[in-house]
């Protein structure tokens, strides 16, 4: 048979043509991806568009698969424990050195919790307690009217589908009106940002004003009902000093963290806001920010008024702002007109909240991380201003031993009480806090963050036989005597005696 090789395959020629081929089509996808790499670069340096675009829709998948992955935030950090749900009431408190409560107190809630005192709620947003564990009011939580207020103020925030207030977002600081109103800041793990927003909440439970405007944190009723509370904005982060950068990395990843002191009167209404950055970079500390981190660089997340017993120590005087900056392991005194940065202190206490004034030169913090070498280390920090003194209050070698060494890397909070002798500390994601006297750092009170959850589905059947133990909200005395004064009965008043 004759073969015409005129019609064979050229072998050769066509292994070359795609081998050709091949190359031209990696150079090409090589150089979509340098282009796309490079316009992406463009597009995240100088923040064109579609940057912010791009970014929202990040921070909203972001919190889309927290929502679809995550268990219900109010519980996660939840613990079954060996008591019968019916009886919470009576493992509440413990009265370790003390008959009974001195002054009421007022504990924040929250989803499903306190709920025998709510029946046909969502649980109390907060309950006032005095002498032995006695109820004095339950405010029922309302967060669907909170969440259908029309807010105030409205800041954007990314929130993903399916989001619903009364799981997905959680009271952490409740502070007093004179009336008995609520002051009630919010935060989500499910938005962004994390900071929620504040609401005005009446002895009902019902919203009187809501503003959605990143706030965050503990916030401060004065005693003319102005509150001031941490707030922020978002944005990029590039502070100089002396026209000189503070850090040879500026940017953040994401958008930056910056705190802000809002000062709100009764109606809801801003009547000043103050930046925290500002003030430190026009105040002789500026170079602390030089390397800190530039995502959150000073985490306020407590502000507390200096009172009318100040003194001994430089310009501090009545009035005085003090703002607790975790992120900086400092607190910071302002002045109370212009928030002009007076002073930053700092000492042997890391990542601390709830920084208080209690007199003269002397403030009182919970100190998450530091420690003085025998317990803890999350304590109650003592530090005096005028001559350096730190003094660990509690735990101390008289403490329990099983309060000794409580860890909390972050929340935390303290109250002092009316007549500055006691203090009620908050070891929040212990699911505990303790009353210790002042002077000695005794146990007074214990309380457990115990709740009745059988009722709700969404958690394990355990929930039938066991209570579950919450973080603990941080817990408020109440001056029944002064300006914070409530609708108390006397007997009531004579309990807490």
């Amino acid at each position: 048979m004759h073969f015409d090789r005129r019609w064979a395959p050229a072998k050769g020629r066509n292994s070359e043509r795609s081998l050709l081929d091949g190359a031209l089509r990696c150079l090409f996808l090589t150089a979509v991806i340098l282009a796309t790499f490079a316009v992406g670069w463009r597009v995240g340096t100088f923040e064109i568009f579609p940057h912010a675009v791009l970014f929202n829709a990040y921070k909203t998948a972001k919190t889309q698969i927290r929502l679809i992955t995550e268990e219900n935030y109010v519980f996660r950090r939840s613990r079954f424990v060996n008591i019968a749900p019916d009886s919470v009431k009576a493992h509440r408190f413990e009265f370790v050195a003390a008959a009974a409560l001195a002054d009421p107190v007022l504990i924040a809630g929250g989803f499903g919790q306190f709920a025998e005192y709510c029946p046909g709620h969502a649980g109390c947003l907060a309950v006032e307690y005095a002498g032995n564990g006695t109820v004095i009011h339950a405010y029922p939580y309302r967060p669907g009217e909170i969440e259908k207020t029309t807010p105030l103020a409205a800041f954007p925030y990314e929130q993903p589908s399916g989001f619903s207030m009364d799981v997905n977002a959680r009271p952490v600081s409740i502070s007093q009106y004179a009336n008995g109103d609520l002051l009630v800041i919010f935060q989500s793990k499910y938005s962004f940002p994390y900071a929620f927003g504040v609401a005005r909440i009446d002895r009902e439970g019902r919203p009187i004003w809501y503003r959605r405007d990143y706030s965050h944190h503990e916030a401060h009723v004065t005693e003319d009902d102005v509150a001031l509370v941490p707030s922020m904005r978002i944005g990029k982060w590039s502070p100089t000093f002396n026209s000189h950068p503070l850090r040879r990395t500026s940017k953040c990843a994401e958008t930056s963290y910056l705190d802000f002191v809002h000062v709100i009167d009764g109606e809801g209404r801003l009547l000043k806001e103050a930046s925290i950055i500002d003030a430190l970079l026009e105040s002789p500390y500026a170079p602390i920010l030089r390397y800190v981190n530039s995502c959150d660089p000073t985490h306020l997340n407590s502000i507390h008024k200096v009172g009318e017993n100040a003194g001994g120590e430089g310009d501090i005087v009545p009035g005085d702002i003090v703002a607790s900056l975790r992120n900086i392991s400092a607190f910071a005194i302002l002045d109370g007109d212009k928030y002009r940065l007076k002073r930053l202190v700092q000492g042997r206490f890391f990542g601390q909240h709830s920084v208080k004034f209690l007199e003269g030169s002397r403030f009182l913090m919970f100190d998450n991380l530091g420690r003085e070498g025998r317990y803890g280390p999350s304590r109650l920090l003592m530090v005096d201003i005028e001559d350096g003194t730190e003094t660990t209050i509690f735990p101390n070698d008289k403490t329990p031993a099983y309060l000794r060494n409580m860890y909390v890397e972050m929340a935390g909070g303290i109250s002092i009480s009316p007549d500055r002798r006691r203090v009620f500390i908050t070891f929040s994601m212990a699911g505990k806090a303790v009353e210790v006297r002042l002077r000695d750092g005794a146990v007074l009170t214990v309380f457990n963050s115990v709740h009745d959850g059988s009722h709700l589905d969404s958690l394990p059947e355990e929930r039938k036989t066991k209570a579950v133990l919450l973080p603990a909200n941080p817990i408020r005395y109440i001056d029944s005597g002064g300006s914070r004064g409530l609708h108390i009965s006397q007997g009531a008043k004579d309990r807490a005696a």
